[in-house]
């Protein structure tokens, strides 16, 4: 029996995201009507109980930090609140991927891909663009298959290797709520420039390449979605298509299929 109540967990590199679904539909795609998160670094057990307070739901999750899972895991046991605790894998998602190690795709990526495959035009192509720790743009053909993607560093990631690899550079804090100028007038704006402005450049120009490989009859929708979406997408210069917790609702919808 399809669930319609039950929380979905997005554990990533950084953060572990929670949202909770009431009266979830497939057709919709649903958003959430509650959620939460904290960083991988300690559970928030505190926080966690809170939040779940009296539901007896059951939770499904996708990960690629497996000390976050284990963590959440062993406190899923231990919790009335949690009915029961299901970690999805690419072999749990429904979308077929295309690749010669399907494994190895990160079930975020996927998932994400799983909420873009339900919501994009048929027979139109799309490309899903995850912006956070790391930024991972993927692609679905025309017959909603995952065909493979790109991943770079999101900004943050890139300034702390700055940082770690050369000897005078600085760690810095990137302000992506103020755009900063192209041209830097000291160190700091100068690597400031070059994190966002590089970054909106490599997106935009992922996006075209993959445009043009897939030489489809009808341009691709691109979605775009994760923690710093808001920052990046106005400057893409494309059509596109924001999604809140595009990752939380793919997994959502990965829940109604598991449990059908």
């Amino acid at each position: 029996m399809r669930p319609e109540s039950f929380v979905a967990v997005d554990i990533g590199n950084s953060r572990v995201h929670l949202a909770r679904f009431e009266n979830f539909r497939a057709e919709e795609v649903t958003a959430p009507i509650s959620t939460y998160s904290y960083t991988t670094s300690s559970i928030d057990i505190p926080g966690l109980r809170e939040w779940i307070g009296k539901s007896e739901l059951p939770w499904f999750a996708v990960s690629v930090h497996r000390p976050a899972l284990a963590s959440l895991e062993v406190f899923s046991k231990s919790e009335s609140g949690i009915k029961s605790f299901t970690t999805l894998d690419h072999s749990r998602l429904p979308i077929e991927v295309t690749l010669a190690e399907p494994a190895k795709v990160g079930a975020d990526r996927l998932a994400a891909a799983v909420a873009a495959n339900q919501m994009r035009a048929n027979g139109r192509p799309a490309i899903v663009v995850d912006a956070g720790t790391a930024i991972t743009i993927d692609v679905l053909s025309a017959d909603g298959k995952f065909i493979g993607g790109a991943i770079l560093p999101g900004m943050r990631t890139s300034a702390k290797a700055l940082a770690a690899q050369t000897d005078a550079l600085p760690q810095i804090e990137v302000d992506l709520a103020n755009q900063p100028p192209a041209v830097g007038t000291n160190t700091i704006e100068a690597m400031q420039s070059g994190l966002f402005w590089g970054s909106v450049g490599a997106v935009r120009e992922t996006i075209r390449r993959i445009t043009d490989q897939l030489s489809s009859d009808q341009p691709p929708q691109v979605f775009f979605s994760g923690g710093d979406v808001n920052y990046l997408a106005p400057w893409i210069d494309l059509e596109i298509e924001t999604i809140d917790h595009l990752v939380l609702r793919g997994v959502g919808l990965a829940a109604q299929h598991h449990a059908a």
